[in-house]
């Protein structure tokens, strides 16, 4: 209740401030704009294409000089009001044209301005947030950030987060077991991963993994990715990659969508969104439904599914209010799924669960130079066991993350900018048997203090340094400092930098206590300590208008790594039995390159592709950490035409990885003589490849309202491993969806 009071605290706060000090616009607020200077004048006009002379809906005017500016309405116009004097240098940004910097003069320059922009087929403008909290397009972003667009999605129709994910970054993968969709990469599993919803951490279920299936696909905006240690800026669990799924908002009076796809195993997904944006408002409710019969690929054993049948629901509702420099958001979501048993199982018990969220939001500008941010974020996962001839449920785990967060942004000079913040996260976990008989809820905390600060020194270098302190409940106090800098010339871009992370041991390995079956006795270890990561990187990027190509070279050492080992133990009597004890007892290396390139050869062809090496080596024995493939390879080709007016895409999206490494080593004892040697036995998964066709058509469409049609096959070459599981896609599936936005 403190934290709740506090917060609304702070709201009443800002409102006031808003009255008392607001002193600028926020973009897009042009009719109410203030200026110090009572003497002003207003600048309007209409940014338009340069090719066809059609306004530019929602384009954005920024004003360097006086930081302030607007954006247009759907039709490309503008208006801006200014003080007299002598110049301005006002910069224009619109996704999919090459920005724009042009130089007025009061006295010289017309009161009545029309732009125009360069559609530009490399977007480079595209404005990514993860790298370093605040806004940053992406040619200009000093820490190399991986975005994901809207057109990839739309255009490749994937099915689900996972799918995006694994065709699209390589060496990521996705496998499946009884406790859900575990990632691996580069040797490292889900716990070094980070995956966030628009900056918030998502919980993860009472097994370990993250359940994406509450994500909808269609109101993902983009999804960013950045490589190593993010820990300064994002606390625990940042060590190997982040991923930041960004989702959309409504920017017009009325728009949404509808939309149905269908594929083998009864795959259903059913997925709509109404939302609108009126005067300073914002509303968009969303709603998402899938089904699916699963599937086997052990059909000799059809009591157990490698996927069971299952279904889920989603339901969320965003809320938006700004005005002047106060902007309010808040959004809740209810999720619901539920696993079932296949028909010939046996069971009498099966899996259901819910998560709710709730975010909620204030942004404040104080003068010119500070922006305010306060925020609270909770998600809160629960799992239930459904006793079926009992027709009744009960509850066996939970996995609660509640956040508050104060963050202000300073900008003092139009070359540097500041970042200061305050976070108390607070986990609770509880489980039915995982944490003993007497105590069966874990909880942890930690309260943290961040800064950074962005300086460009000169127009061709960008400096950002930050810093975090963390004392967990458990574990005590971490550090995480990071420097990146970025030279600039030309269509060049190098970068560079070191960062350090760390990741708290869970509840898992702190607590557990518990009977793994009849396998061994899974114990935690109270003393374990933090993992830490040492990441350094340079990469170097050269741009086109068509082309964009990078190299990436970089080395992530990781200290105290948490490893499980199966120990025999004998009682007092004797008795010998097998525990799983957590230990930190590795220290893991991490290096490699990874290339990629953005090409379009002719305007109708986008191709991408992406190659990665990667050597994760545990350095205690010598060996690839399990689960490393050493080389990976993505490709992503969208051809665009119109076909009787109409338009038309086809993209092929495929992914190959090398052999999954699977080393294990052991040591035997010769019973003659006693002497020891030492084995290592390779069982390695072997190389596999997945692709996937889809085409795109838009039969109709009339200003903002048209229909989609897609389908395609998704696995075209039938690839499945029953044996090993390499991977766990169930072969080859024809797809189609319908989509109708408005």
């Amino acid at each position: 209740m403190k934290s709740k009071n506090a917060f609304v605290a702070l709201f009443l706060v800002c409102l006031f401030l808003n009255e008392a000090t607001y002193a600028q616009t926020r973009l897009g607020d042009a009719p109410r704009q203030k200026t110090k200077n009572s003497e002003s004048f207003s600048l309007n006009g209409q940014i338009v294409d340069q090719e066809n002379g059609k306004g530019i809906p929602y384009a954005t005017l920024f004003v360097k000089d006086l930081n302030v500016g607007t954006s247009c309405n759907e039709d490309g116009y503008y208006e801006l009001n200014l003080p007299q004097k002598d110049s301005y240098n006002i910069i224009i940004r619109s996704t999919g044209y090459t920005e724009k910097t042009i130089n007025l003069s009061y006295s010289a320059s017309p009161h009545q301005q029309d732009i125009s922009l360069t559609k530009n087929t490399l977007d480079l403008n595209e404005v990514v947030v993860t790298g370093t909290r605040t806004e940053k397009t992406l040619a200009n972003a000093p820490i190399l950030t991986r975005v994901i667009t809207s057109a990839q999605l739309m255009q490749n129709d994937f099915e689900n987060i996972m799918d995006a994910l694994e065709y699209t970054i390589p060496g990521l993968q996705f496998n499946n077991d009884p406790r859900g969709d575990n990632i691996r990469i580069q040797g490292l599993e889900n716990k070094y991963i980070l995956i966030l919803v628009d900056g918030e951490r998502l919980s993860t279920t009472p097994g370990g993994p993250i359940d994406f299936e509450r994500l909808s696909m269609s109101n993902v905006k983009q999804i960013e990715v950045i490589k190593g240690a993010a820990s300064a800026l994002y606390g625990s669990s940042a060590i190997g990659m982040t991923i930041n799924i960004i989702t959309k908002t409504p920017e017009r009076k009325l728009e949404g969508w509808a939309k149905t796809r269908y594929s083998r195993f009864n795959d259903l997904v059913m997925d709509a969104s109404v939302g609108t944006a009126i005067k300073n408002i914002t509303s968009q409710t969303l709603f998402y439904r899938n089904s699916y019969d699963g599937y086997d690929l052990t059909p000799e054993s059809p009591q157990a599914y490698t996927k069971n049948p299952g279904k889920n629901m989603n339901i969320e509702q965003k809320l938006g209010w700004n005005n002047k420099g106060t902007k309010v958001t808040a959004s809740g979501t209810l999720y619901f799924n539920e696993i079932t048993n296949p028909k010939e199982s046996t069971k009498n018990t099966h899996y259901k669960s819910d998560n709710k969220t709730l975010r909620t939001a204030v942004e404040q500008e104080i003068g010119r130079y500070n922006q305010l941010k306060a925020s609270y974020y909770g998600d809160f996962y629960t799992r239930k066991t459904v006793f079926e001839k009992l027709d009744k449920s009960e509850k066996n785990a939970t996995s609660h993350i509640q956040t508050i967060r104060l963050i202000d942004i300073y900008t003092p000079l139009d070359n540097l900018q500041t970042v200061f913040g305050g976070e108390y996260n607070w986990n609770k976990d509880y489980n039915e048997i995982q944490y003993g008989e007497n105590l069966k809820t874990r909880k942890v905390n930690d309260i943290n203090g961040f800064g950074q600060f962005d300086w460009q020194i000169i127009p061709l270098v960008n400096l950002i340094g930050g810093f975090r302190y963390t004392h967990h409940s458990v574990f005590g106090n971490a550090y995480s400092p990071k420097v990146n800098i970025m030279f600039s010339p030309g269509d060049w871009r190098i970068r560079g930098g070191y960062s350090r992370g760390f990741k708290a041991p869970d509840a898992t390995e702190l607590y557990s206590d518990f009977m793994m079956g009849s396998v061994s006795h899974n114990i935690g270890n109270p003393n374990l300590k933090p993992e830490k990561s040492n990441y350094f990187y340079l990469s170097s990027e050269y741009r086109l208008q068509k082309l964009n190509a990078s190299i990436d070279i970089y080395q992530n050492s990781i200290d105290n790594k948490i490893q499980s080992a199966y120990v025999l133990v004998k009682d007092e009597n004797g008795v010998e039995s097998t525990e799983m004890r957590y230990s930190n007892v590795d220290k893991a290396r991490i290096r490699g390159v990874e290339l990629s390139a953005d090409y379009y050869p002719v305007k109708q062809l986008y191709i991408h592709g992406s190659y990665a090496y990667t050597d994760a080596k545990n350095m205690k024995t010598n060996l690839q950490l399990k689960g490393n493939t050493r080389h990976a390879f993505s490709l992503n080709a969208t051809y665009k035409e119109k076909i009787f007016k109409k338009d038309f895409s086809v993209s092929l999206a495929g992914h190959w990885s090398s052999s999954k490494i699977n080393d294990a080593e052991e040591t035997i004892t010769d019973p003659d003589t006693g002497e020891t040697t030492h084995v290592v036995t390779n069982n390695p998964q072997s190389a596999f490849s997945l692709w996937k066709l889809t085409v795109l058509c838009t039969p109709w469409k009339k200003g903002y309202m048209q229909v989609n049609v897609s389908g395609g096959i998704q696995n075209i070459f039938n690839y499945t491993d029953a044996e090993k599981f390499t991977t766990y896609d169930p072969g080859r599936r024809a797809f189609g969806s319908v989509t109708l936005k408005f």
